[in-house]
């Protein structure tokens, strides 16, 4: 069964929600393997989700991810590295003028918007979180015909070509980075 929400999940220092996940690259390094998000049909993803409290290492959520919404498993081979959120930071309604500012102090949990404007006595709207995105290469060692999310997304292996492509096309710049780290032939 897939996790759902975010009771459990685990911020950075400045607010960012930690996002692991994985670049699966076929045996023969000529593909990787993307699922279908769940919000948008025909956008496709690398498998990633939250890193939660109950995980020891980010190591432990990429590969709990990618079982979840890819149905695979596997070793991962190398890290590759933070990417931070390419979106601007945390913003929130100003409540004494009524403007939008950026925060520079970022909630540390998405319940703790509310404003520290001595006369506001509402949660200040955020309007967009910051990510710290979390990737690993991974070989695939398995991919099996039923997965947890397997009625909520398709999964399909591209070539690096598709992939810039694809998450150009799609405005996620974190995903190309992910790839582009990644030992898939160019």
């Amino acid at each position: 069964k897939a996790r759902t929400g975010r009771t459990k999940q685990r911020y950075a220092p400045d607010g960012s929600r930690l996002v692991c996940g994985v670049v699966a690259v076929s045996h023969d390094k000529k593909k990787i393997l993307v699922v279908e998000s769940t919000s948008r049909k025909n956008h496709w993803v690398l498998p990633k989700g939250g890193f939660e409290t109950d995980e020891a290492t980010p190591e432990d959520a990429a590969l709990r991810e990618a079982w979840e919404e890819a149905g695979i498993t596997g070793k991962i081979v190398k890290s590759l590295g933070e990417i931070p959120d390419p979106r601007a930071s945390t913003k929130v309604a100003d409540c004494n003028s009524g403007a939008s500012s950026v925060n520079s102090s970022a909630p540390t949990s998405p319940s703790s918007t509310t404003s520290t404007a001595t006369n506001c006595s509402f949660p200040s709207k955020t309007i967009s979180q910051k990510s710290l995105y979390i990737f690993f290469e991974v070989n695939v060692d398995k991919e099996e015909a039923c997965w947890p999310e397997m009625h909520k997304r398709s999964r399909k292996w591209i070539t690096y070509a598709e992939a810039t492509k694809c998450f150009e096309t799609m405005k996620r710049p974190e995903l190309l980075e992910a790839v582009r780290r990644s030992s898939v032939m160019r």
